[in-house]
């Protein structure tokens, strides 16, 4: 009976029962595993590898993908470099060259040193690229890169403007033969055919550096300047065309350094196939206006296209690798009427955020930069053995209004006292000044190209 009883009608007693043991149990094996579950978990974190330093400016650079450079690579610096976003600052330093030095090269409207300018100080600033370095203009360097070959610049007297000042800066430590064209003097003039092709030779490292007056890139007809009208009121630009007088030598040219704008704001008919196809400031009646945006983006297209083109067409010795560059937009600086004696007469460039970048200088930089990207994709996939750059310099010239000519493009030109009005050039770079800066960079993309040959060669 007693073995029937149920356990909860058994009287309890002063001796431990035994199905109490399994309880005790379970509460000591539960206090033990909430008290190891701290410690285990505190031993894992001191396990793992601890965590890296918050960014500084020394190590905020993003660090190379997997399967790229391997540690112990040689880093160009010149890849990973924006010249294009910085700075001006002051500089102690002066230019290689000066008016009197390099006077025989530069065309005297840009000898603002020979013309009397009083100022100096913007002879002494350089460009500082935010996150790296943009080294000195190196004469030696440019023309060991460029030993046995040809530069070539093809545009309008902004392209020559940067051709002599590259000229000047190699000049300034190894002699330099004028072995095309002429000097000019104070009457040159953009009209002066011998100066819108000339040609220099660098002996020492049998270098070429030459210009060719091509303000269209493809071929044109220019407006005419003769007084008393009779000539051509406006420009005619034929797509379909290239410009013979330089695209005609692109086999012999290794560098070719593209640089336009300025003309396509004049009033233009655009030609195709003999149709037209557009026209700004329409001379024409019963024309619609189109702008000049879509047609100077066509002509960097066709320019570039027929760079790859003629390369790719190219045999024997001329069947060479090839670098194609696009300096982009310079833009103007006039302020109120262009013969006022203060049209351009600041004497320091203008701070980082001071002076917005225009709308059309914008505008003219995307396409010159979207052309490039692309021609260098397309040539790339044909194999043309060309590469594409575009040399970014729109927003860096943009902030440096005090760099211009000005009044200076004639000489001395208060030399009688202050005038109420004097002509003003706007446009283009003192020489020595601010574009020696394009030369600066134009070698650092020199380099990593010549770089890239050297590595890709058998």
């Amino acid at each position: 009976m007693g073995a029937s009883t149920p356990r909860h009608h058994l009287s309890s007693s002063s001796q431990p029962q035994p199905q109490l043991l399994p309880h005790l149990t379970k509460r000591i094996i539960t206090f033990v595993l909430y008290a190891l579950i701290p410690l285990a978990i505190l031993h894992y974190l001191l396990s793992l590898s601890p965590l890296p330093p918050p960014p500084t400016a020394a190590s905020s650079q993003p660090s190379p993908p997997q399967g790229g450079r391997q540690q112990g690579e040689k880093v160009n610096a010149a890849e990973r470099c924006d010249y294009s976003d910085g700075e001006w600052v002051r500089s102690a330093a002066g230019p290689r060259y000066n008016g009197t030095s390099c006077g025989g090269t530069i065309k005297a409207g840009q000898n603002c040193m020979a013309h009397g300018r009083p100022d100096t100080g913007y002879l002494h600033w350089r460009w500082r690229p935010r996150g790296c370095a943009l080294p000195p203009f190196d004469p030696a360097e440019f023309l060991v890169l460029v030993r046995g070959r040809h530069v070539a610049f093809v545009g309008d007297s902004l392209a020559r403007n940067q051709c002599e000042s590259l000229v000047c800066l190699l000049s300034s430590a190894f002699p330099a033969q004028l072995v095309r064209g002429a000097g000019g003097g104070e009457g040159d003039g953009d009209g002066d055919e011998l100066r819108k092709f000339r040609r220099w030779a660098f002996p020492s490292h049998n270098a070429t550096v030459s210009v060719f007056w091509s303000p269209f890139l493809v071929n044109g007809t220019e407006k005419s300047k003769v007084a008393g009208g009779g000539g051509l009121d406006h420009n005619r630009l034929y797509f379909d065309q290239p410009d013979e007088r330089w695209a005609a030598e692109i086999p012999g040219i290794d560098v070719v350094v593209l640089s336009a704008g300025h003309w396509f704001l004049h009033p233009a008919m655009y030609y195709d196939r003999g149709a037209v196809i557009g026209c700004h400031h329409c001379p024409e009646p019963n024309r619609t206006e189109t702008g000049f945006f879509g047609v100077f983006r066509l002509s960097v297209r066709n320019a570039l296209r027929e760079v790859a083109t003629r390369s790719a067409r190219a045999q024997g010795p001329a069947r060479r690798p090839r670098l194609a560059v696009v300096t982009t937009f310079s833009p103007a600086h006039f302020e109120g009427q262009w013969d006022s004696p203060r049209a351009c007469a600041r004497t320091e460039p203008y701070a980082p955020g001071e002076r917005e970048l225009g709308y059309m200088d914008a505008e003219m930089l995307r396409a010159e930069a979207e052309e490039a990207a692309a021609a260098g994709a397309d040539a790339s996939a044909r194999g043309a053995g060309v590469a594409v750059e575009a040399l970014q310099v729109t927003r860096l010239a943009a902030m440096r209004a005090d760099g211009h000519p000005g009044p200076y493009m004639h000489a001395f030109p208060f030399a009688g006292g202050e005038r109420e009005r004097v002509p003003n050039d706007c446009v283009h770079w003192c020489l020595p000044g601010p574009i020696d800066t394009w030369n600066e960079i134009l070698l650092q993309v020199i380099k990593r190209w010549a770089d890239g040959v050297a590595s890709s060669s058998p």
